[in-house]
């Protein structure tokens, strides 16, 4: 499976690390046996890493196992604070994860930036994915490849074209909404807060009253792909 590169390449570093120590001649020097001693803790240190990467790897794909059928169910308006899908639960998906969900599509490559948003912001990668998939139609939209407005931010229907917002990148754009949306709409004081579902975003954010339906269905199908990524 791809997007594993992360931990082939600390593979890959631990088995050099052990070639070198096993092939290395006898030397009964001090120097020799400290420097033994050094590569032979980083090469277990490296395991350990390796070792800690699967677990939780593991774990957030149990969670995401016992939470989507919850989810799938109830919506974001009714699933508790704790499941995986809340808007503003860190799911942790890491980049490369994310990036397998985006694959094939004009987002691809935006793993890292959706990752950072949701760290950084605390608003959950699957959510603002979903957002940006519907929005810019997998990133195909004329404001995402001329403007790299991956979200209609700004885009009000009287002229949606010239008053959406121009960002620099498609990063940017990310980051701009997710702090966008976390203060104003995710924080109870912020400006167009409702509560925390696609529901209560659909208000303001959006004039079409399907917006939150066709959200959650892409919050569907990214788990449904995140599924298939392969945690061994």
């Amino acid at each position: 499976m791809k997007n594993r590169f992360k931990n082939i390449f600390v593979s890959v570093l631990a088995i050099v690390l052990t070639v070198i120590l096993t092939s290395e001649p006898q030397d009964n020097s001090f120097a020799k046996e400290y420097k033994k001693g050094n590569m032979e803790k980083g090469v277990q240190e490296i395991n350990e890493q390796v070792k800690d990467l699967k677990k939780s790897k593991i774990e957030r794909h149990e969670k995401l196992d016992k939470d989507f059928p919850i989810f799938k169910e109830k919506g974001t308006a009714k699933i508790d604070e704790d499941n995986l899908f809340y808007i503003k639960n860190k799911t942790g998906f890491t980049k490369d994860e994310l990036d397998y969900v985006l694959s094939g599509t004009e987002l691809e490559g935006l793993g890292e930036a959706f990752e950072k948003a949701e760290e950084e912001y605390s608003v959950n990668s699957i959510f603002l994915m979903a957002v940006a998939k519907h929005e810019s139609g997998n990133g195909t939209s004329y404001l995402a490849r001329e403007k790299n407005n991956l979200f209609g931010f700004n885009a009000i229907d009287s002229d949606p074209i010239n008053a959406a917002t121009h960002f620099k990148s498609k990063d940017e754009s990310i980051e701009y909404v997710a702090k966008f949306l976390s203060e104003n709409y995710l924080d109870p004081e912020g400006k167009f807060y409702n509560g925390v579902s696609t529901d209560a975003i659909n208000i303001s954010y959006a004039t079409d009253p399907e917006w939150s339906n066709k959200v959650e269905g892409h919050m569907i199908e990214i788990a449904n792909k995140l599924e298939e990524y392969n945690v061994e």
